[in-house]
């Protein structure tokens, strides 16, 4: 008070604006909200979803409803529901009771008896209190409380809700009454004890999602596919659990064993596939549906999930992955170089950008970055003991660096589900720091640019937008003669892709004229060998390209050539291209 700008007549100022809102009735702002009913007497909590109770009275057209309810008395609190231990938990009954009509007349709390309830009730509008609880209550006579509960329809939102029907949770304490045939009957006297409990929402992804701050559809009905419930996939999908995401689908083939403990998410565990107790673990922290399928992610319909998460590190599944267009986005992620970096992959929404061309891609950085050289293509796994002559084949990483990595990961994955995928594909990559941080890069994928074939091919040939900009520059440069040179990059077997990545120039001895080009070879093996190397041959010589300034496609002399360059690689998987004006074409 001292420090306000009027100081006492501030004080005094606003004294007499409450007294004189007080006087007329005015203290209720409805563009605020309603105010909850002050509560001085706390003694427990009532725990149930609101909307249920809501749609159960339109179903049962009814203002009164009754429901059998758990409850469990820890000293002078009282919880009810899921809060309760199982081993020390009663049963009773909980009557729902909804005002008929509109009540605007705010009332402090100083119920405390039987009669002080009925009295409040007769005040908004409910005259009949005492033979609906008697009506209702009859049945359960043995039953030591009574919970009752009334739905109050209020002229505004009650304030932090949007709802505006205010709930009001009572505890009765029967009286003992008699004993009829060994029975001891309880009843509720004018004099019964009454207390006032709090509503504590249920589990649900909208509560979770409330505590987040997330902004994620709940009503999504298309899965995140999760394949791989190991250590880093089970923690980014409890991630995505707490921040209310759903539904899932939790893919993985492997029982949980002991030495999982070191690293996994889940703690109540036993020998049961991975897969399962994740799903169930989902479900028991949100009520989301949570499918588990126990086997390995090739046989599997993806139709009704809207992305792909892969944590497995495994190399057949990236594999399945890159070579099946047809599947939703996929995101993969894994941890390299003993858990010193984390790498996130993410197609964008039209998958132009697959996993493939994103492989590739940071393959070909790895030409010119040493530090990145050492991450891809370093021993990534031990195998260490888990029993006498029996091992695991994993990275020795401990579990508070794994749960970093999949936190970053999450953070992003998050803001994927909120927005959307990214325009171009996306490559993190996260370095562990000496400062128990970690460092984050983005690389934006270029774009692709489609190759139009001459004669079928039973390989997909992909072509990045960046490389294409390349070549058109030399054309244009070396017009009117044609120019060409060699093009780099990587081969997929599994998918049947190959992905142009780079260029080397033509070699000086190169011969370019107006119709026609010759590649040199001029230092070009040394050259090609040195890139392999460096990138233990994930980049590699795919063959030649050249220009056609003028247009055109392509000629006897270039059929020959593809041949001819066919036949010199053995028949490995070999691309000739000629770039015009115009388009990109495929011998």
């Amino acid at each position: 008070m001292l420090q306000q700008s009027e100081w006492m007549n501030g004080f005094l100022n606003q004294l007499v604006d409450w007294l004189e809102k007080a006087a007329s009735n005015d203290l209720l702002n409805y563009d605020q909200g309603w105010e909850p009913m002050r509560n001085d007497d706390f003694s427990g909590f009532m725990l149930y979803d609101i909307d249920k109770v809501l749609k159960a009275f339109i179903d049962q057209n009814s203002n009164v409803l009754i429901n059998a309810i758990d409850y469990e008395e820890r000293g002078n609190i009282i919880v009810t529901g899921s809060l309760c231990d199982s081993n020390k938990k009663k049963s009773s009954h909980a009557l729902y009771i909804l005002t008929e009509s509109i009540i605007d007349n705010y009332l402090p709390n100083f119920i405390v008896t039987m009669k002080d309830l009925c009295d409040y009730c007769v005040s908004i509008g409910i005259s009949d209190i005492k033979s609906i609880i008697e009506r209702n209550d009859k049945n359960y006579v043995s039953e030591d409380k009574l919970f009752v509960i009334l739905s109050v329809k209020r002229p505004a939102n009650i304030i932090g809700s949007e709802q505006d029907i205010e709930f009001l949770h009572f505890v009765i304490q029967k009286d003992k009454h008699r004993k009829k045939k060994n029975r001891e009957l309880k009843r509720i006297m004018p004099e019964c004890k009454v207390s006032m409990l709090t509503h504590i929402s249920e589990r649900s992804q909208s509560l979770l999602k409330r505590l987040s701050g997330t902004q994620t559809e709940i009503n999504e009905s298309k899965n995140i596919a999760l394949i791989g419930c190991g250590s880093l996939g089970s923690k980014i999908g409890m991630h995505l659990t707490r921040n209310g995401n759903g539904p899932f689908l939790c893919i993985d083939d492997d029982i949980f064993m002991p030495h999982n403990n070191a690293r996994h998410a889940l703690t109540l565990t036993w020998a049961q596939n991975k897969a399962e107790l994740l799903a169930l673990s989902m479900f028991s922290v949100s009520r989301v549906k949570a499918n588990a399928i126990n086997k390995n992610a090739f046989n599997i319909d993806y139709a009704d999930s809207r992305i792909i998460i892969d944590t497995t590190a495994s190399l057949s599944v990236r594999n399945f992955l890159m070579s099946k267009l047809e599947l939703p986005p996929v995101i993969s992620g894994g941890l390299y170089n003993k858990g010193q970096y984390g790498i996130l992959f993410v197609e964008n929404k039209t998958k132009t950008s697959t996993l493939s061309e994103l492989w590739a891609f940071l393959y070909f950085q790895a030409l010119e970055n040493i530090e990145l050289r050492k991450i891809l293509f370093s021993g990534q796994e031990n195998h260490t003991q888990i029993g006498q002559s029996c091992s695991s084949q994993t990275m020795i990483v401990d579990d508070s660096k794994i749960s970093l990595y999949a936190s970053m990961m999450s953070l992003i994955l998050q803001e994927i589900l909120e927005s959307s995928l990214p325009k171009h594909g996306n490559i993190y990559l996260f370095k562990y720091s000496t400062n128990y941080s970690l460092i984050t890069e983005v690389l934006s994928v270029p774009e692709n640019v489609a190759v139009h074939t001459i004669t079928e091919k039973e390989w997909q040939v992909s072509l990045a937008k960046n490389v294409h900009e390349k070549m058109i520059e030399l054309m244009n440069y070396k017009s009117p003669n044609e120019t060409g040179g060699v093009l780099l990059g990587t081969v997929l077997l599994y998918a049947k892709k190959v992905v142009i990545t780079g260029l080397i120039p033509a070699p000086p001895d190169s011969i370019e004229k107006p119709n026609i080009f010759k590649l040199g070879t001029e230092g070009l093996e040394k050259n090609v060998k040195d890139i392999e190397k460096k990138t233990n041959g994930k980049v590699t010589y795919l063959g030649t390209w050249h220009s056609h300034p003028q247009g055109g496609s392509a000629s006897q002399t270039d059929n020959k050539t593809f041949k001819k360059l066919l036949f010199v690689r053995n028949y490995e998987p070999t691309v000739c291209l000629i770039v015009t004006p115009n388009e990109v074409l495929l011998v």
